[in-house]
């Protein structure tokens, strides 16, 4: 993947696309500056050979900039791809062996580090790159939530960002937030993420999926529609039809409770 995101140098450095067109744009500038000054008493011909010496600098570093945009789509759409070919088994589950579902889960372990090598070295070299395809950026985000708690939590707030902007929905960063919040150990506030817990019945464990407990219930529903989630018992429905089996909220229950 390297030779989509790195140009070589002569002496051997490698720079990323990002920096060598900073680099190139400030030396370009600096020089027409001067250059503009040195001439500014000279004929029109001298000055009109400069500035198209200049155009076509400035025509090439423009090509960089539109093909390092085409690398990274087919880049990320490739990692999105790739991260959703490795969850396919997931649909089938309930048929599976112990056997087949610690294979398939191997491999999707193995996808997911790679793809997170991709995505997180652009995110910390490159930073969100602009004029994403719809599914590169979408590949960014999944990414992201496929990973572990440290890397949520730190592009929690790029995540924000992004959905700020309308490059993500709301949605995204609202279940990403609450991800967050429930591995932390805290409450959520959009009520999108629910918990397989053990519970007794009939002095009998039992195992059973509970909405993890929320911040603020009673403004649960207004909250939810700022980022545009449904009502939050239209969602538990959906839900429950969707896996099969009932989704409880107990509106009285707290984070310590799912100790």
């Amino acid at each position: 993947m390297s030779q989509f995101l790195v140009i070589l140098t002569a002496k051997g450095r490698s720079y990323f696309v990002s920096e060598m067109k900073k680099m190139a744009f400030s030396l370009l500038f600096s020089r027409f500056f001067v250059t503009l000054h040195l001439i500014i008493e000279t004929d029109k011909s001298e000055f009109n050979s400069i500035m198209f010496r200049y155009i076509r600098i400035f025509l090439f570093l423009l090509i960089i900039s539109l093909t390092s945009c085409n690398q990274y789509n087919r880049i990320l759409e490739e990692v999105y791809n790739n991260d959703q070919v490795a969850r396919e088994w997931t649909n089938k589950m309930s048929s599976l062996s112990a056997d087949e579902i610690v294979k398939y889960s191997t491999e999707m372990e193995r996808v997911d580090s790679l793809n997170q090598a991709i995505v997180f070295g652009i995110l910390d070299k490159e930073g969100w790159p602009s004029h994403l395809s719809d599914k590169a950026n979408r590949a960014i985000w999944i990414v992201i939530d496929h990973s572990d708690l440290a890397y949520r939590s730190k592009y929690l707030g790029l995540v924000k960002e992004k959905a700020d902007e309308g490059v993500l929905d709301k949605t995204d960063y609202a279940i990403l937030n609450d991800r967050v919040l429930m591995e932390e150990g805290k409450p959520q506030i959009y009520g999108t993420q629910i918990k397989m817990v053990a519970t007794i019945v009939d002095d009998e464990i039992a195992m059973q999926l509970c909405l993890w407990p929320v911040e603020n219930p009673a403004a649960l529903d207004s909250l939810r529609s700022t980022v545009g989630l449904s009502p939050v018992e239209e969602y538990l429905k959906t839900s429950c039809d969707s896996i099969g089996q009932e989704i409880v909220w107990d509106k009285e229950k707290t984070v310590s409770d799912f100790d």
